[in-house]
């Protein structure tokens, strides 16, 4: 596809350069949101929402997962910085290992503190029979 079909898109993280090419269309998450970009899109700066980005190549939608950041519109040019972005799948998979990982450190947590309050419970009864089994001590 020539540039005169569409207008070109780069996609941009700290870590790499996920997407650079010619598409016919792309919708960007934003703050206020979804704005579809086509050839000969007015300029516009714009930040980003964390959502799915998407762009039409040879009449095909791709997406992919963007995070916070921001994109410029001009001159047939749609550049797009983000945190972070990767391919829905690769997202969701990500996204998946990192709750699991939340619920195992929430398991851990419940069974510590559960320790700790058996731990309290046992000091206190051996405190309460301790006070109990003590001799009175006459100072007279």
């Amino acid at each position: 596809m020539a540039i005169l079909d569409g207008f070109y898109l780069e996609i941009i993280t700290p870590e790499k350069s996920f997407f650079e090419g010619t598409v016919e269309a792309a919708i960007c998450p934003t703050t206020n949101g979804d704005i579809e970009i086509l050839k000969g899109h007015q300029t516009l700066v714009a930040a980003l929402s964390e959502d799915k980005i998407e762009f039409k190549i040879n009449g095909e939608w791709k997406e992919a997962v963007v995070t916070h950041g921001f994109f410029e519109v001009r001159h047939n040019r749609v550049t797009v910085f983000a945190d972070y972005c990767d391919e829905l799948s690769d997202y969701k998979q990500a996204k998946l290992k990192r709750e699991e990982k939340i619920q195992e450190e929430r398991e851990l947590n419940r069974q510590r503190l559960l320790t700790v309050k058996k731990s309290n419970l046992s000091l206190s009864k051996y405190l309460i029979v301790s006070h109990k089994n003590r001799k009175s001590i006459n100072f007279k």
